[in-house]
């Protein structure tokens, strides 16, 4: 009976005519840099302009970040991850700009054209310029090959995020953050309006990687502390988190914690890139692109944290709006 009904369903999907459509800009990711460059587009003329997120909701990694710190180099504000994203998301609706949230890109027929899907069916939208800012996420706990088993009480920043501010889970006592960029600072915060004490942060560099006096001044209010050139061994717990073996200069130790967050070591969400057989940088796993963010021989633009070394949601805005700039310029001279 299963067997019938995942038939049946599996007919039903395939007999539902592909909805076609054309649009000027289709953009790829509805967070600050898709948003910004919607936007920019938008107010250089561009009449159609449609940005797809596969989320529920549009404005990216701010909107379930609630700590201060947002906007100050593009709005001039000091703002709180919602809100942000909030400004974003309104000033595009407000100028036309089509959102499409619970879709995702799932092929490419060509250059010019990308298969979705959403709970509205499938679709083919074809664009004179597809801008795709997916962003980047963090590597998880198996992505770094941690020894131990694996009990409940290990997150990445974005987990926690969304477990505690959209969720209201139960997270923990006492955490552990392995990185020391600029997200684990904002872990920190995280874990303090979930009740959850930071007893210590790791990294295996032999200094932080966020912006100077951050870690002091966050130190002093938060009362944790930082091991540089220290590294996660072994994960200690069976169903949850009991410790974490850590060494640093062939000493090694055990920490009390009964939570492990995994922050940043950034890694571009370049799927879609690669189906379009896009050349993907070594180093960073980025696609190539020029000094004005195109994919070369295309028709292709890639934008935001897609492209690393990774950015602060301001920074990627301002980027995505310059590109958006020069996008307008060339979309007289291509056709669909």
């Amino acid at each position: 009976m299963p067997g019938l009904l995942l038939s049946l369903r599996a007919k039903k999907v395939i007999g539902k005519k592909m909805r076609s459509s054309t649009v000027d800009v289709l953009i790829i990711g509805a967070g600050p840099a898709g948003l910004s460059a919607a936007i920019e587009l938008k107010k250089s003329g561009i009449k159609e302009v449609r940005v797809i997120e596969r989320e529920q909701y549009a404005g990216g990694i701010p909107r379930h970040s609630y700590h201060p710190g947002y906007g100050i180099r593009d709005l001039k504000r000091f703002l709180s991850g919602p809100r942000y994203a909030k400004f974003y998301v309104t000033r595009a609706e407000k100028l036309g700009v089509e959102i499409s949230t619970k879709t995702t890109a799932t092929d490419w027929v060509d250059k010019n054209t990308i298969k979705l899907t959403s709970p509205n069916g499938l679709e083919q939208v074809s664009a004179k310029a597809i801008v795709l800012a997916t962003g980047a996420r963090e590597r998880g706990r198996s992505a770094r090959a941690v020894a131990g088993k694996r009990p409940a009480g290990i997150y990445t920043t974005g987990s926690l995020q969304q477990a505690t501010y959209l969720e209201d889970l139960y997270i923990g006592k006492r955490a552990l953050i392995v990185g020391a960029e600029h997200v684990s600072f904002s872990a920190v915060m995280t874990l303090k309006h979930g009740g959850v004490k930071t007893v210590a942060m790791i990294c295996e560099t032999k200094r932080h990687q966020t912006v100077f006096g951050i870690p002091t001044i966050l130190k002093l209010i938060y009362r944790f502390k930082l091991h540089t050139a220290t590294k996660l061994l072994e994960i200690q717990g069976d169903k949850r988190v009991t410790g974490a073996l850590l060494e640093k200069n062939g000493k090694s130790w055990v920490v009390d914690v009964d939570t492990i967050i995994f922050t940043g070591d950034w890694i571009p969400d370049h799927e879609l890139a690669r189906k379009a057989d896009i050349a993907i940088d070594s180093r960073y796993k980025s696609p190539i692109v020029g000094k004005d963010h195109q994919v070369a021989g295309s028709n292709i633009y890639s934008i935001g944290n897609l492209i690393l070394p990774i950015k602060a949601a301001d920074q990627c805005a301002l980027e995505a709006k310059k590109i958006a700039k020069i996008i307008a310029k060339r979309l007289d001279k291509v056709k669909v």
